[in-house]
């Protein structure tokens, strides 16, 4: 799974209403709508997705955050938004994780964090969440979240308790509330400009310059949570040098998606992280600042690898799998290819492939088709774009259709075209974007590879299996390219992955008899 360090690293806090959703290829029985929404307005916008290079979607656009209840609110309001909060996450990131121990291991490292701080231990609920992505969080009432994407990525108990510390410290400072009440007041303010001076532009640029002081004390916010989850961690028993550990392996992980998708490192952070979040770096400094001459505690290496043997590592048979340029998806019967040179994302609300010269493909489907023949069903999933051309095709027995649009972006033309593609009882969609200028080779092979969108097999389906973590002990001889050359042939960036997933730097040697992670098949 290709998705960068989201919540801890780059998301802002809040409740699970902000949450970027894990399930859109997920759940044969439902509507993906939203993806379309977001298709829509790429083709119309179509320079904002060659703007920035057509930047990978973590967990695909949040919704608007789901505003808690005030405090005035009954308490059986109150307990009504929690769950219905509680209840999105666990929808939005595939549901609870609790095959083997890493379940409850997490609640024994948050319990200890509630305890050694006097936090009341029945307020609050500790949850591995069963998504790949990297990513942690919390809702107001006290649910913390942590996906296995995340264990899979730290080190040791300490820099788990200091990731989850953060999320409790959100909490504890009441840094949404804080936020929603910034947010109500600029909205209000903002309409009464607006009434008074009777000029809407006024007031957007009011709302504009107030939104860049939120996005500044959203930060600050940051920061803070940082600064308290020390604390927590420190009267826990924990080594504080772990949260700037922690830290660090959010970054090195983002660098090794940039390299996988071919960007540079401080792009790739720029693209997939919310203007209301410092750099990783300029926290990693504000933590060693913070932890300086503090020495001692625990880490738990050990513990810690044996909550994570065996435990489910990248896509899952409900969301497919990205293999190579290859996606196949087990349950829903279907695979399709890439081109060449593309690096696929199997991203939450879509499957997107990236190619060179910023060529863009993104791939969704909707459990119901629109009334009519393809050509009627295709114009009525994107009403607002102007598709020229259209005509119906045969994709491997399925009916389809096509249709182009363009649109001049800093004077050059951008070409963009939809294939929708009849697959019972709804509609897989692709969306292919080019630069026009030079990129009619690029246009084709994408076009090209809507053709490869086929049904597979029950055998080839039984054939697809999810990936694990293997926690094996090193032997004489073995170097991290030897045990990197275990996991799938299909990941062409094995040695760094298994580099990054055993906090090693290129050049690092391996012991005999210490333990490392090997991503395997199932």
């Amino acid at each position: 799974m290709v998705a960068p360090a989201r919540r801890y690293a780059c998301h802002r806090p809040g409740g699970a209403g902000a949450i970027g959703g894990r399930r859109a290829m997920s759940v044969p029985n439902r509507e993906q709508r939203p993806m379309f929404r977001v298709i829509s307005t790429l083709l119309a916008l179509l320079g904002l997705a060659l703007a920035s290079a057509c930047a990978p979607q973590a967990d695909g656009p949040p919704p608007a955050t789901t505003a808690a209840p005030a405090p005035t609110a009954s308490r059986e309001t109150r307990a009504t938004a929690a769950d219905n909060q509680q209840a999105a996450a666990l929808r939005r990131y595939g549901g609870a994780y609790t095959e083997g121990p890493a379940a409850a291991y997490v609640t024994r490292v948050g319990q200890q964090l509630v305890a050694a701080n006097a936090l009341g231990a029945g307020n609050w609920r500790f949850t591995v969440l069963n998504a790949p992505t990297v990513n942690a969080f919390a809702t107001e009432r006290g649910d913390v979240f942590v996906t296995r994407g995340l264990l899979a990525v730290l080190q040791d108990e300490a820099e788990l308790a200091s990731v989850m510390g953060h999320e409790m410290a959100h909490i504890l400072a009441r840094h949404a509330a804080q936020r929603r009440a910034q947010e109500a007041r600029i909205y209000q303010t903002a309409i009464e400009v607006a009434r008074s001076t009777r000029d809407p532009q006024l007031a957007l640029a009011f709302a504009e310059t107030e939104l860049a002081q939120m996005r500044a004390y959203s930060r600050d916010q940051e920061f803070d949570a940082d600064r308290i989850a020390i604390q927590l961690m420190t009267k826990a028993g924990y080594d504080s040098n772990a949260a700037v550990r922690a830290l660090e392996r959010l970054q090195e992980y983002n660098t090794l998606l940039a390299r996988v998708l071919g960007l540079p490192p401080d792009v790739f952070e720029r693209q997939t992280r919310f203007a209301t979040h410092p750099r990783t770096i300029d926290r990693v400094e504000a933590a060693r600042a913070e932890v300086a001459g503090n020495a001692g505690g625990r880490r738990e290496p050990e513990a810690y690898l044996d909550a994570l043997d065996g435990m489910l590592y990248g896509d899952t048979p409900q969301e497919g799998f990205a293999r190579g340029r290859r996606f196949l998806h087990p349950q829903l019967g279907f695979a399709f290819e890439a081109p060449p040179g593309y690096t696929l994302l199997n991203n939450p609300q879509s499957v997107q492939a990236r190619g060179p010269d910023n060529a863009f493909m993104m791939f969704a489907c909707t459990r119901r088709r629109p009334e009519g023949n393809m050509i009627d069903a295709m114009r009525r999933l994107f009403p607002s774009i102007p598709l020229t051309d259209p005509r119906p095709l045969i994709i491997n027995g399925f009916e389809a259709a096509t249709g182009v649009t363009q649109r001049s972006v800093d004077s050059s033309d951008v070409d963009g075209r939809v294939v929708a593609i009849s697959f019972p009882p709804g509609i897989c969609t692709f969306l292919l974007v080019s630069r026009a200028l030079g990129s009619a080779s690029r246009a084709q092979e994408m076009f090209n590879a809507t053709q490869t969108f086929r049904r597979i097999s029950p055998a080839e389906a039984a054939r697809a299996r999810p990936r694990r973590l293997a926690i094996v002990t090193v032997k004489a001889g073995d170097t991290p390219e030897r045990l990197a050359g275990r996991s799938p042939a299909d990941d062409s960036h094995r040695l760094e992955r298994f580099l990054v997933l055993n906090g090693l730097q290129a050049g690092d040697k391996l012991v005999p008899g210490q333990r490392v992670r090997v991503v395997v098949s199932e």
